[in-house]
C-alpha cells in the first residue's frame, strides 16, 4: 500500500481584494505544518499542488520549514477548487429570483456587522448555494457543474495514484472541495454528504488515504496534529 495526504490550503484572505493568498495566520499554520513534518521525520516521494496561489504558498511555506527534503511540487490543474464562489457572489441575485431563501441569506450577509458575523452569514449563503449546485437545481451561468467538477478531480487523483509504485508517500496541497471528492471516492457516500464534509474541513488540515491499484481507503480525516493552539483552527 501507498499513502497520500491531502492538505487543505492554509487560511486565505477572505473579504480582501485578493482572496487567493494566505493571511498572516495562514502563513503561521503552514509554518507549523512544516515544523511538524520535521519533528516526525516525514519526507515525501512526490508532492503535488493545485493551480491556486493559496495551494502553492502553503506548499512553499511547509517546504521552507521542513528539514527533511521532498521533491519540488508539481502543479496539477485537475486539483483546482470548484468555483461556487462565483455563484454565491456574482450570480446570487439571479439565483434568488428562483430560490427566495438565497435572497434572504444574501440580505443577511450584506447587513452583517463585524467580521465574525460576516463570516457566519457568508457561510450560510455559500452552503445554501452549494446545496443547489450539488443537486443540479440552480442555473450555472458558465460555472462548472458538480458532475463535471467531480469527474475532473477524480481524473486528477487517478493520474497521481495510477503511476505510484507500492510504498510511496505522496503529499497534495489543494482545497476542501477536492478533498470532498477524494472522500467520496473512498467512502462511496452521496454527493451532498461528501460536499458537506468540506464545510467542516479545517485550513491546513491533513486527510490521509491508503491506496493500491484496486483500493482507496480513508485512514484519517481533518487532522491538526501540528496546531496545538486552537486559535489557529480556522475554516475560512
Amino acid at each position: 500500500m501507498s499513502s497520500i495526504i491531502f492538505v487543505r490550503h492554509a487560511q486565505a484572505s477572505l473579504f480582501e481584494d485578493n482572496y487567493d493568498q494566505l493571511s498572516d495566520r495562514g502563513l503561521e499554520q503552514a509554518r507549523q505544518l512544516g515544523k511538524y513534518f520535521s519533528q516526525q521525520a516525514l519526507a515525501f516521494d512526490e508532492v503535488y499542488t493545485g493551480p491556486c496561489r493559496r495551494h502553492q504558498q502553503t506548499a512553499s511555506e511547509v517546504a521552507r520549514h521542513s528539514t527533511h527534503p521532498s521533491p519540488p511540487a508539481i502543479e496539477i490543474a485537475e486539483l483546482d477548487e470548484h468555483h461556487l464562489d462565483q455563484l454565491a457572489t456574482q450570480h446570487v441575485h439571479k439565483i434568488a429570483e428562483q430560490f427566495p431563501n438565497i435572497g434572504e441569506l444574501q440580505i443577511a450577509f450584506q447587513s452583517a456587522d463585524g467580521r465574525a458575523e460576516r463570516q457566519k452569514s457568508f457561510a450560510r449563503l455559500f452552503e445554501a448555494t452549494a446545496d443547489l449546485w450539488v443537486t443540479s437545481r440552480c442555473p450555472l451561468f458558465g460555472v462548472e457543474s458538480w458532475p463535471e467538477f467531480h469527474q475532473r478531480v477524480n481524473d486528477g487523483i487517478s493520474k497521481i495514484v495510477g503511476r505510484a509504485v507500492r510504498g510511496k508517500k505522496i503529499l497534495v496541497f489543494t482545497s476542501a472541495g477536492v478533498i470532498a471528492v477524494a472522500l467520496r471516492r473512498a467512502l462511496g457516500c452521496p454527493d451532498d454528504v461528501a460536499l458537506g464534509l468540506s464545510w467542516r474541513t479545517w485550513n491546513c488540515s491533513l486527510t490521509e488515504f491508503a491506496f493500491s491499484q484496486d483500493r482507496f481507503s480513508l485512514d484519517r480525516f481533518n487532522a491538526l496534529p501540528h496546531l496545538d493552539n486552537r486559535k489557529n483552527w480556522t475554516y475560512r
